[in-house]
């Protein structure tokens, strides 16, 4: 048996995902989104015209908002979004459902724990107004096992980073999958950030385990 060195030569080395986590994001042209957001501000200030906000606070709405007079573009929105992200991903399904649907109007220095939406399928978020400073949500490595042991790196990527600020814009639509823990850091603009969150489920299972849990705290009308 020969003892000479063999030398190694690679032919090709790649990095193969195999399990990726998508995020989707759809931006309205101008014209849609001013008109859009025009409308939701108007309905939330009427709504919340008696409520004050301290700093570091956030009103919520009710979770039927897309059901309210004038908002039948959003849902419109959020439905189509949805679709497509379902037909991206191949799914069969009977229809699908918006189960909730909020505003969020957070103060200067507002955050929002890291958080799940159980019980659904697709979740999103609509940016109506995002200033610079309150226009990022973090999205957090949904694996189990990557801080057990983590080297530091020498360089933070998407290869190794924990967690991703992604930045959003007024008129930006974000659906990711409900499972994916995400946050919001605190509002550093002066002026507000408003939002409005959404869970999307398939149709046949909404009757009992999709609808949230808790409760806004600004009303609205019958959905």
């Amino acid at each position: 048996m020969s003892t000479e060195p063999i030398p190694i030569r690679v032919s090709q080395t790649e990095a193969v995902p195999l399990f990726p986590t998508f995020l989707w994001r759809t931006r309205l042209q101008p014209e849609t989104r001013d008109a859009l957001n025009a409308r939701l501000l108007g309905l939330l200030d009427g709504l919340a015209a008696d409520e004050t906000q301290a700093e570091g606070s956030k009103l919520q709405t009710e979770q039927h908002l897309h059901t309210q007079p004038g908002m039948e573009p959003l849902a419109e929105l959020i439905e189509g979004a949805s679709t497509a992200v379902l037909e991206f991903l191949k799914a069969k399904h009977e229809g699908i459902v918006i189960t909730g649907c909020w505003a969020n109007i957070g103060a200067p220095g507002s955050p929002h724990k890291r958080h799940t939406h159980p019980n659904n399928f697709l979740s999103g978020v609509y940016y109506a107004l995002a200033p610079e400073g309150g226009n990022v949500i973090t999205l957090h490595d949904p694996r189990p096992h990557p801080g057990i042991i983590s080297p530091p790196p020498a360089e933070v990527g998407p290869s190794n980073a924990g967690k991703v600020d992604f930045r959003v814009a007024a008129g930006d639509l974000i659906i990711f999958p409900s499972w994916l823990a995400h946050s919001v850091p605190p509002n550093l603009a002066s002026t507000r950030r408003v939002s409005v969150a959404f869970n999307v489920m398939f149709r046949h299972y909404v009757e009992t385990m999709s609808p949230p849990r808790w409760k806004g705290r600004v009303k609205l009308g019958p959905a």
